[in-house]
């Protein structure tokens, strides 16, 4: 997903650096890392779902604690609302992260719409 932010950079831009005099350094500084950094924030908030989504997995197979264990406890006591509890609990913080991310990308690229 990076490597992908980094081919939407503009060629134009780079183009233009180089015609400018710029080294490779500057360009890859200049251009290219404050090019990409909305996509890789982009592309960092839309992985922690994901991440959420295997921690909680691996909790439920391999875990002694954790929300993932205490849902799967809760299931073989038939404890619904227990289960119900624990798939809110990560609904909730995965919103919180995801506003989190939001704030975040809204703070730094103000000039740039989500």
């Amino acid at each position: 997903m990076a490597a992908d932010a980094v081919r939407n950079v503009p060629q134009d831009y780079v183009e233009t650096m180089y015609t400018m005099g710029a080294k490779q350094s500057e360009v890859i500084t200049l251009v290219i890392l404050r090019g990409v950094a909305p996509d890789i924030l982009n592309v960092l908030r839309v992985n922690m779902g994901w991440a959420w989504t295997y921690l909680v997995v691996a909790e439920m197979v391999a875990a002694n604690r954790g929300l993932g264990f205490a849902i799967m406890q809760a299931q073989r006591f038939m404890d619904t609302p227990r289960i119900f509890v624990g798939v809110f609990i990560i609904g909730v913080l995965g919103v919180i992260f995801d506003l989190i991310f939001r704030i975040l990308y809204f703070l730094l690229f103000r000039w740039k719409t989500l």
